[in-house]
């Protein structure tokens, strides 16, 4: 990659994750470009050179949920090697995703998403589908080394685990931060995991 293009996919991640965070503390209907350049240091135009309007700035949102979710993918089959550790890890990493990035939330329950924006809403579908194949993934792996009960159905299962994370994120975006994630994710796991468990198997 060039040194051009790579200063501008910075510059591109820069004002994402400046978009996102004031998303923090603002509806998506109100974020304004000057808005972000200023949070920046920048000149409006600056950002026009990378994003032709707002519009631009939240599919690239998108696309920056959807880098970070696969990226813990990556990151919890580098780090453990037994399935259900890794769907465990993975629930960790979105409490950090839900806690330190109130604008995700923010922005995928927006009525900008769920409205009028069609190609938006079909958007996050798809990173959400392709997530849950990552899941299944996992799932499957897991059973073929007899870490999880082979007579589940592994697309059944990624939705159980994707249905622990989405009430969590709601509910945080709804309470503006106040609900608590953690205690949801620890007390819902155990019930999680012992469906998972092959039968007759102890955990330790």
């Amino acid at each position: 990659m060039s040194t051009e293009k790579l200063a501008s996919k910075i510059r591109k991640d820069q004002i994402v994750e400046a978009a996102l965070h004031i998303l923090g503390d603002k509806r998506v209907k109100k974020i304004k470009i000057t808005e972000i350049a200023s949070y920046l240091g920048l000149a409006p135009s600056a950002l026009y050179r990378h994003f032709k309007n707002k519009d631009a700035i939240l599919t690239a949102i998108l696309e920056h949920i959807r880098e970070k979710m696969y990226k813990n993918v990556e990151r919890v089959r580098a780090k453990k090697d037994n399935a259900i550790d890794r769907l465990q890890e993975l629930l960790t990493l979105h409490e950090n995703l839900i806690c330190q990035h109130q604008g995700i939330p923010r922005i995928v329950f927006s009525d900008e998403l769920w409205g009028q924006e069609k190609i938006k809403r079909q958007r996050m579908y798809l990173i959400v589908r392709g997530y849950l194949l990552e899941l299944e993934a996992i799932i499957r792996e897991g059973q073929m080394k007899n870490e999880i009960n082979p007579d589940l159905n592994p697309e059944a299962v990624a939705r159980m685990f994707f249905g622990i994370v989405q009430p969590a994120a709601l509910l945080w975006h709804m309470s503006e931060g106040t609900f608590d994630v953690n205690g949801h994710f620890t007390a819902a796991w155990p019930l999680f995991q012992s469906v998972l468990q092959v039968e007759g198997r102890c955990e330790l």
